[in-house]
């Protein structure tokens, strides 16, 4: 399976923009997810915890964009 430069730059895009308004506005994204619901403290920790493994993703795909681990051309 190909993918074109133009969705490998989409994915990298969305892993790094989620991951970035998480861990910077948690309780503002928590209120755009849950369609308006407040968050308590716990579930901020969790959204800025999801934002660190949306950054590790985010990472993980530079990583393997720049390696080439896996084969895109098949």
């Amino acid at each position: 399976m190909t993918s074109s430069p133009y969705f490998r730059g989409f994915i990298l895009l969305w892993f790094f923009v989620w991951g970035f308004s998480l861990l910077k506005f948690p309780a503002q994204c928590y209120r755009i997810l849950s369609w308006g619901k407040a968050p308590d403290e716990r579930q901020e920790k969790r959204a800025k915890f999801v934002g660190y493994i949306a950054f590790s993703f985010g990472a993980l795909f530079v990583i393997e964009l720049v390696f080439g681990f896996l084969n895109w051309t098949k």
